[in-house]
This record gives structure tokens, C-alpha cells and sequence, in this order.
């Protein structure tokens, strides 16, 4: 089979041979990935571009989790609710070994968010038409049974918790999973490749894209093209009229589990807004996100959070139990793309309160996707592949059996420092990864940068050691990876 490492070598050959594909697919996160694994199953010849790192933009920062539509149910959409349920149990089915299922104690505290009783009632409508197995029924939970179950945390003043069970997942590993699963089936890759211009023929409609990679200038024809960029879908084409792009930032705060000791996600009520916030296990450290605002700097520049969203965040720690704020290992801000009609004079929405649905519009040769949610990331890729096809430009379609990767064999080996991350799946990653730069390796491919923060300076050297092999860059390019990691860190995942 062949490795991520290896399909982007042979597609920038194919790039320079003049190949031609059925289907362009721009953007390689979550939407991007699920439609060339789709297009690829389908036996289209499939290229899958992104201007930057895989899974580099918005499904690198998401909250990690794998809803099953909740805030829809609390909103009385119960087809939505449904839907989302259902992929996550899909989901999980799929990929045990990335989607795990995680308990959830959502608080109650006197006078803040819904009561138990009304919220006993939507958990539990939403256990049943969620298709989730007996034992993830929801239940209550006193404040005595809640602190046992919770010992490390000092949760005073609360009232109980309702239990009740979601996923959570890694989701950079989710893309590459399904990114692996599309280049199983054919589909062909390369990422640091921007797409500069869409191509059109002398009628007017979309046959193809021009690109840059590197120093090389190329033209790619195709009968379909699909724009899945996320958040940049409207910098290759417009919205439809009267609708526009409303970038919202969600950004979150990394603590070492030592200090913030969780088995379970603790879902809380913000004193502040009465906004639902999350804190969570994940990789082996303790997660307190989401903020939920509208990001006015530029989009195309990396998000960082600020100063009030920090404030925000660290205001919940009393709630659970802790009086200081415990060192923050580091900070994750992603931007999510929000398609809402223009507003009228006057007229504003709390960031909350727009919707997460997502949006697919065309014109002859090209399908636009952006919003959606991870969950139900591979019926949007169903439902794109349909308007695609339905345009009757592409050849008739060669289905081939479903590839579905496993997880990989595991190996003895020890982690690096507190991480979870062992040597040997280090050097997989470096060798099979398609690592651009360092920070391919470190802070997607593995998480290493994220759950150690300054503690990677100290495994420096050993991380070069085992990596040099499957990374041949000499001493000097090996300095100058380690001097733009840290100063990508430091500016964007730093507090």
C-alpha cells in the first residue's frame, strides 16, 4: 500500500508529466479528505490538493469531539439531532481506534443554565434516537457520586451532574486516516500546493485549476472541480447572493493531567454567558475550550488566543475546584466556517446561535461545500459527490470494494516525556507521513508539540536522532526546522 510520503512523490511526477484527473478536489481537511476517499471508491481518477499542511487549517483545531447533535436537540431539530447521532455511531464503528466513546457529567449549579430535571429529559431523547448501546444510557449523578468518581477535583456547590456519553477522537488523525483510505483506492495527493486560479473554457464553465508548488507553475484540467476549503471557500468563489462567510473562533487551553486530573469530559456552564464550555481528557493532558467569537483579523494568517478568550476560559477553574491557575502547557484557536445570510441594518446573532449546516452550491464543472460539522463529515462527501455527479461531466463511474485501513500493528516502545506518543510511531510518521517541515511531524502527525509545550526542548536531540533516517535533512536544515518550529509555537500555541 502506498504511504502518504510515497503518493505525494509520485503525484508531484504525475504534476510534471502533464497527467490529467477526473476530479480536482481542493482542500485537505476533514470535508476535502472524505470526498476524495468517496471519489476515489467510485473509481474516479482523483487528485487532492491544499495549498498547506494536511489537515492543516480548521481540522487541526477543532474541539476534538464527536457530537452527536445535542446543541440541535436543545434547539428542537430532532431530524438534525438524529442524523448526527447516527454518523457518530458510524463513525465509531468505522474508526474504533480514533472515535472512542467519553463520559460526559454535564454541572448543575443553583441559578445557572437548564435545571436537571429538563435536562434528564433532552439526554435522554437524545439516548434514544441515537441508536447508542445499552450501557451509555444516561443516568444521574449526586454531588457525592460525582466527586467519587472525580477525586482529584475539589467540585464543591453543585448540585449533581447528568451522565451521559459522546466521542471524542483526534482529529488530524482522522483526516490522515481517511486520507490513507483514499489514496488506498487510487486517489493521488499534494499537499504545499496552491490552487491560484480556477480555469474556465471558452463557454464560461470551470475546466480546471492553475497551481503553484514551489517554484513549478502548472495548469490541471478536469471535468469537476470541488472547492472544499472551508473557511477560504468564498477567496475561489463568491457565496450565493445574499449569504456570507462568518469566520468564528473557538480556541482552547492545554493543561498537564497532573494539574487538571479528568477521566471524564465536565460539561459546564459559563458564569459569565451561560454558555456551554468543555473540559476534557484528550492525549494525555486536560483540554478547557471552546470560546465562540467572530474573528475579525485575517483569516488567512494562523488564529492564537487572546488575552479575553485566556480570561474567559481560566473564570471556570473555581468550578472546579481550583483556586490558582495551573501552568498551561499550550493553546489551540481554530476558525469555523459559518455561512449566514447578510445581516440587515441592526441586526446581530450571538456567534452561538448561527447555524452549523453546511452549505454545497455550483455552477457547470464545479461543486462549492463549506460549514458542516466533523460528525457528518462523510455524508457531506456523499451528498457532494452526488451534485457532482449529477452535472453528467464525469465518465461512468467504476465502483470498487471499500478499503477500510485498520490500526497499525502495535509496537513495544516507550512515549516521549508525558506524551502518549511512542518512538516508533515518531519515526512512522516521519518516514510515511509526507512531513513537509517539522511542524508537519509535531504538531499534526503526532501531538507532541501541543502536550509537552517548552518540555519538547529537552527531547530535542533524541527526536532528531530517531527522525534523521526517515529525514534526511543535514545539521544546518535540522536547525533551521527546530528555529521555525519554536517560533511558530511560541507566536500561535504559546501562553
Amino acid at each position: 500500500m502506498r504511504s502518504l510520503t510515497d503518493a505525494v512523490c509520485q503525484t508531484r511526477a504525475q504534476l510534471e508529466a502533464g497527467a490529467d484527473w477526473d476530479i480536482i478536489v481542493i482542500g485537505a481537511g476533514i470535508t476535502g479528505a472524505g470526498i476524495a476517499r468517496v471519489a476515489a471508491q467510485r473509481g474516479y481518477r482523483t487528485l487532492l490538493l491544499d495549498r498547506g499542511d494536511l489537515a492543516g487549517g480548521t481540522s487541526n483545531f477543532s474541539s476534538k469531539m464527536v457530537h452527536g447533535g445535542l446543541r440541535y436537540l436543545g434547539q428542537g431539530h430532532f431530524r438534525l439531532t438524529r442524523q448526527a447521532a447516527r454518523a457518530r455511531e458510524r463513525l465509531r464503528q468505522r474508526w474504533p481506534d480514533i472515535i472512542t466513546p467519553l463520559p460526559y457529567y454535564l454541572m448543575h449549579h443553583r441559578g445557572r443554565g437548564p435545571g436537571p430535571l429538563a435536562m434528564r429529559l433532552v439526554l435522554w431523547i437524545y439516548y434514544r434516537i441515537s441508536g447508542a448501546k445499552p450501557f451509555h444510557r444516561p443516568r444521574w449523578l449526586t454531588p457525592e457520586q460525582l466527586a467519587a468518581r472525580l477525586p482529584g477535583l475539589n467540585l464543591a456547590d453543585n448540585l449533581g451532574a447528568n451522565h451521559y456519553f459522546d466521542a471524542v477522537c483526534d482529529d488530524s488523525h482522522l483526516v490522515l486516516r481517511t486520507l490513507e483510505e483514499a489514496v488506498a483506492q487510487g486517489a493521488d495527493l499534494s499537499h504545499y500546493t496552491e490552487v491560484t486560479a480556477l480555469r474556465r473554457n471558452e463557454q464560461g464553465q470551470i475546466n480546471g485549476v492553475d497551481i503553484a508548488c514551489g517554484e513549478r507553475r502548472c495548469q490541471l484540467t478536469a471535468p469537476m472541480v470541488i472547492n472544499a476549503t472551508g473557511v477560504w471557500a468564498d477567496g475561489l468563489t463568491p457565496l450565493p447572493e445574499g449569504l456570507m462567510m462568518r469566520p468564528l473562533r473557538g480556541s482552547h487551553l492545554v493543561f498537564d493531567q497532573r494539574d487538571l486530573p479528568l477521566t471524564a469530559s465536565l460539561t459546564l456552564f459559563h458564569p459569565r454567558d451561560k454558555r456551554v464550555v468543555f473540559c476534557y481528557p484528550w492525549a494525555g493532558t486536560s483540554v478547557l475550550g471552546t470560546t465562540d467569537l467572530d474573528h475579525l483579523a485575517d483569516k488567512n494568517a494562523p488564529a492564537r488566543c487572546s488575552a479575553e478568550e485566556r480570561e474567559y476560559l481560566l473564570e471556570l477553574l473555581p468550578l472546579l475546584g481550583l483556586n490558582h491557575t495551573p501552568p498551561i502547557l499550550s493553546s489551540w484557536s481554530g476558525l469555523r466556517p459559518i455561512v449566514t445570510p447578510q445581516p440587515k441594518a441592526g441586526e446581530k446573532q450571538a456567534p452561538s446561535d448561527a447555524s452549523r449546516e453546511h452549505l454545497i452550491w455550483d455552477e457547470p464543472g464545479l461543486v462549492n461545500v463549506t460549514g458542516g460539522k466533523l460528525t457528518t463529515f462523510v455524508e457531506m462527501a456523499e451528498e457532494v459527490m452526488a451534485s457532482a455527479e449529477s452535472q453528467g461531466r464525469l465518465p461512468e463511474p467504476q465502483p470498487q470494494p471499500d478499503i477500510i485501513l485498520t490500526q497499525r500493528p502495535h509496537l513495544d516502545g516507550s512515549a516521549i516525556g508525558n506524551s502518549l506518543t511512542p518512538r516508533h510511531e515518531l519515526v512512522h510518521w516521519a518516514r510515511h507521513g509526507a512531513i513537509h517541515q517539522l511542524s508537519d511531524l509535531l504538531l499534526r502527525r503526532t501531538r507532541l508539540g501541543w502536550v509537552l509545550g517548552e518540555g519538547l526542548r529537552a527531547y530535542q536531540d533524541e527526536i532528531q536522532q530517531l527522525c534523521q533516517p526517515a529525514l534526511p535533512w543535514d545539521d544546518s536544515r535540522w536547525q533551521q526546522e527546530w528555529q521555525h518550529y519554536w517560533h511558530h509555537f511560541q507566536q500561535y500555541h504559546q501562553e
